[in-house]
């Protein structure tokens, strides 16, 4: 029997194409309102939640120096994010505990809102920092906060910040 019989059971590329297009739509949930509610309530609630309560930024701080830790507590993620004077340390922490959080979360709401961080700090260190502390490309980072700042339930600061990065990766795309 060849390789090829063995591993498609004999299907043409075609056919494994339609198999694969109904186990991902029966896969990926309907967005309902109720879903995107919570969604929302649970990203507002990641951002607003104030250290040391905030086991996201409590881990995100860990990583830093001891030095920098002061300058953390009291503050939300949705504060640190928005502040143009976070470090580009601070930000790479953040996006670091976000990337382990979203690897590790149990829920699909965790994760989308892991995700969501992940690209906050990287958006704010663009922003703020004009340095990229991703290695994606920047033609992937402005997919992927065009894809965020499309979602219904992404917080409007975060919309905002998502549209800022966007355009700065535009323009270093253009500019090569």
């Amino acid at each position: 029997m060849s390789e090829k019989k063995r591993t498609t059971f004999g299907l043409r590329l075609d056919q494994l194409a339609d198999i694969f297009g109904v186990a991902v739509e029966n896969q990926v949930p309907e967005e309902s309102d109720c879903a995107n509610n919570q969604l929302a309530e649970t990203l507002r609630r990641r951002l607003t939640e104030v250290m040391p309560g905030n086991s996201l930024l409590l881990t995100a701080v860990s990583r830093i120096a001891a030095s920098n830790l002061t300058e953390m507590l009291g503050k939300s993620l949705l504060q640190a994010l928005s502040n143009p004077e976070s470090t580009v340390g601070q930000l790479q922490a953040l996006k670091e505990a976000s990337k382990d959080l979203s690897t590790t979360a149990v829920s699909e709401q965790e994760r989308a809102v892991a995700t969501t961080i992940y690209h906050a700090a990287v958006a704010c260190c663009l922003v703020h920092h004009d340095k990229k502390i991703s290695q994606h490309s920047y033609d992937k980072l402005d997919e992927s906060f065009t894809l965020l700042i499309e979602k219904s339930w992404m917080a409007r600061e975060l919309v905002e910040l998502f549209s800022k990065a966007r355009q700065i990766c535009r323009e270093k795309r253009n500019q090569k």
